[in-house]
């Protein structure tokens, strides 16, 4: 499996099969956030090729019997959502011909990786299966926001 420093995920995600499709944070400037300080870049994809590599490798490890029962893969890196349609849908569809039981994809993303996806692509995704956006809304609070320089507004 690829991995890039450290992996982060809710703790309800314990469960879930953990893939790395990108590293670090497209925003990393948060005050208060230290968790991708240890990597020697801002934000990365992974390549495809390293998606697929890992989930060849979670099949072949689970022998084939016992990947049927992964039903829910988490996307890794601060906001894998960030991703465009076209990349996130390749991803599901990778995800799906190598762990057919898969039912649920969830990942971590900024409110500003949401909104400039038209409804038209949040609803194709939602039906390849992205169900559970993990999104760090701290307050909706203003000034807050910009004390903590989250990079958007209420």
């Amino acid at each position: 499996m690829h991995y890039t420093g450290t992996i982060w995920r809710p703790p309800y995600e314990a469960a879930s099969l953990l893939l790395e499709v990108t590293a670090g944070c497209t925003h990393h400037k948060c005050r208060f956030c230290t968790l991708y300080h240890d990597l020697p870049f801002k934000f990365r994809m992974s390549p495809l090729e390293d998606v697929t590599c890992d989930l060849q490798e979670v099949k072949r490890a689970a022998g084939g019997r016992h990947s049927g029962h992964i039903r829910r893969v988490f996307l890794t890196g601060a906001n894998p959502f960030v991703l465009s349609c076209d990349k996130l849908s390749a991803i599901a569809e990778r995800i799906h011909t190598y762990l057919p039981s898969v039912t649920s994809i969830g990942a971590f993303a900024r409110i500003t990786d949401v909104m400039p996806k038209t409804s038209e692509e949040l609803a194709k995704l939602r039906a390849l299966g992205y169900d559970g956006l993990t999104i760090g809304i701290e307050t909706g609070d203003d000034q807050a926001l910009r004390f903590m320089n989250k990079g958007y507004t209420p």
